[in-house]
This record gives structure tokens, sequence and C-alpha cells, in this order.
């Protein structure tokens, strides 16, 4: 199953990390833990993010697609677009109305 986010275990350095997550398939740019600091991975190259929490980390991914110019991948799409939402940030994939629907529900709960 596809994932945004992947947690790297036995890896010496960055670069092994890097490594494993390409053997692994990873579906990239994807988020990254090692030795409790996140990254992500882009390519082959390994970036550290300088965030305090999880979110930020996963906002900053969220960047590196658009800056990028990168489609979310089509397993994943709705996650990162409802993610968006939840964060207030500008959706960068097409429009769902099945998703806004459900977004205007879920913050309407809030």
């Amino acid at each position: 199953m596809p994932s945004c986010i992947c947690d790297v275990q036995d890896a010496d350095t960055v670069e092994e990390a890097v490594k494993q997550l390409l053997e692994q398939s990873c579906i990239q740019p994807v988020l990254f833990t090692y030795q409790g600091r996140h990254w992500i991975k882009l390519d082959n190259t390994a970036v550290a993010v300088n965030a305090s929490c999880i979110a930020d980390a996963f906002k900053l991914l969220i960047q590196y697609f658009f800056a990028l110019n990168v489609s979310y991948p089509t397993e994943l799409w709705l996650v990162y677009e409802f993610v968006e939402k939840v964060l207030g940030m500008r959706s960068t994939v097409g429009k769902s109305v099945i998703l806004a629907e459900f977004c205007k529900h879920v913050l309407a709960a809030n």
C-alpha cells in the first residue's frame, strides 16, 4: 500500500535510509523520519526538514509537490487534498465535489 510518510529502520546513514526507501518503491516526494528528524526524499536525495512537528513537516511535503509541479500519487491524492483542506492550504490538485462536501461536514462538526 502506498504511503506518504515512511519510517526508516536500521540505517546507519541518511543515504542508506534513502536506499531503503528506493528498495521499498516509496512514492516520492516522500516524508520519512531518520534518527528522530524529518526528511523529504526527492529522487535519490534526502532533504532535512526544519519542522517542530509532523504536521509542519507534512505541510512542507505538500509544498514540495506544488513547487516541483509534481502530481500527487493516484492512490493518495484524496488523502493529500483532505490534509490540505484541514491545514487550510490552497488545493493544488483537481477539485473533488465529494471531497468538498465531506470536508464541509467534517470542518463544520469541529
